[in-house]
């Protein structure tokens, strides 16, 4: 994360604070972004389309209007480029506000309910947070799971095992 992108998100997460409005920016963003093709971004990056277009289009979205209004403004200081940068920030933030922590599971076939309400449990307890589980299907795992979260990267898969025995074999 850029250190621009990081004072747009922290810009952005403290009007919706006042305005009460955080998960609702959140929404916002995640509905933004799934409609954020490259054709869009094309259009919105283009240097020859006028910002007064760009911003009489973001005008007829149907988005809150501190949102939009915050979109106006990437567009107003050419700044679009860093939107994604600026969504995963903000989103940083709301999680922190809510004491959420989110972690990704890579398995190599699908887990059951059971299982990832187990990891939300545990790690929740650990780290006294409400935790969102998201699982990622990696076939070139053979078995086990590697849990990434905070930056961390716990690997207890049968390929990473196999590896350090291999390593320790070798020396």
């Amino acid at each position: 994360m850029s250190a621009v992108s990081d004072q747009y998100a922290v810009a952005l997460f403290e009007l919706a604070l006042e305005h009460e409005a955080t998960k609702d920016i959140r929404k916002a963003f995640a509905k933004f972004h799934e409609s954020l093709d490259a054709e869009n971004m094309n259009f919105f990056m283009h240097p020859n389309i006028a910002k007064l277009k760009k911003q009489a289009l973001i005008d007829s979205f149907d988005f809150p209007q501190l949102f939009k209004d915050f979109l106006k403004v990437l567009v107003q200081n050419s700044r679009f480029n860093t939107i994604e940068e600026i969504r995963k920030s903000y989103e940083k933030l709301v999680d922190q506000l809510d004491a959420t922590m989110r972690i990704e599971v890579f398995t190599g076939k699908p887990m059951h309910q059971d299982r990832i309400s187990n990891l939300e449990k545990v790690y929740g307890e650990k780290y006294n947070r409400k935790v969102v589980v998201k699982t990622t299907v990696d076939s070139t795992i053979t078995g086990g799971m590697r849990v990434e979260y905070n930056g961390m990267v716990l690997n207890d898969t049968v390929n990473h095992s196999l590896n350090k025995l291999k390593s320790r074999l070798t020396k």
